[in-house]
């Protein structure tokens, strides 16, 4: 189990007024950084950045920025289309195919 709340869980903690009629709403696996224990990073991120590009359309995206600010550290997972919190990948990147 994860030190950090899901997305889900601030989500419900928070209940902010601000975020009513977010994009989000009903996708919270998508944005959560730890969805999917076992995913591989590149699914991992492919994952995170469509979520980010549904971020791009939404109606509350500044106040979504806004209480992610306000949560500081405890914002994990795509907010307002960024990724916070998202563990870097480990190893050296890929330069071609093997």
């Amino acid at each position: 189990m994860s030190a950090w709340p899901t997305i889900s869980e601030l989500a419900a903690e928070l209940a902010d007024d601000r975020l009513d009629g977010a994009a989000c709403t009903g996708r919270a696996p998508l944005f959560d950084v730890d969805a999917a224990p076992d995913e591989h990073d590149d699914d991992r991120a492919y994952r995170l950045a469509s979520a980010a590009r549904i971020c791009r359309g939404c109606p509350v995206q500044l106040a979504c920025d806004t209480i992610s600010r306000e949560l500081g550290g405890r914002a994990v997972g795509v907010w307002a289309g960024r990724s916070r919190g998202v563990p870097r990948t480990s190893g050296r990147p890929k330069t071609g195919v093997a």
